[in-house]
């Protein structure tokens, strides 16, 4: 995936979620970090969090995400969701240390992880 896909994957997944109506009993934060690198690269970071009350998730009023999607997550008791896409690797000698202390760093490609209720250690 190059720089210019990747940035029109974050732009698109922006535009989306601006387009979104927020309820006022919802908590939502975004922010986009761009930053020009060198060797005609761009580190590009888009970052948000949607928090709903539990009884607009229980009455499947989905604000952020599709209806099909929040409803598989509801019916296996996800708390939390993180989607990440990165392409290639950070250059510390050319680019300076890791953003974020490579806090939010992973492998090249997509990462999906969820945080999911479970009543014992078996469920």
């Amino acid at each position: 995936m190059t720089v210019s896909s990747l940035f029109s994957l974050l732009l698109a997944l922006a535009v989306t979620l601006w387009s979104s109506q927020v309820s006022a009993s919802s908590d939502y934060h975004e922010q986009l970090f761009l930053q020009p690198l060198p060797q005609s690269s761009l580190l590009a970071s888009f970052n948000f969090r949607g928090n709903t009350s539990q009884q607009s998730f229980d009455n499947q009023h989905f604000q952020y995400i599709p209806r099909a999607l929040g409803q598989i997550l509801q019916h296996a008791h996800t708390k939390e969701l993180h989607l990440r896409f990165s392409t290639g690797r950070w250059d510390a000698e050319s680019w300076g240390p890791r953003p974020w202390n490579g806090s939010k760093e992973g492998g090249t490609g997509v990462e999906l992880w969820a945080w999911i209720d479970a009543a014992d250690d078996e469920e």
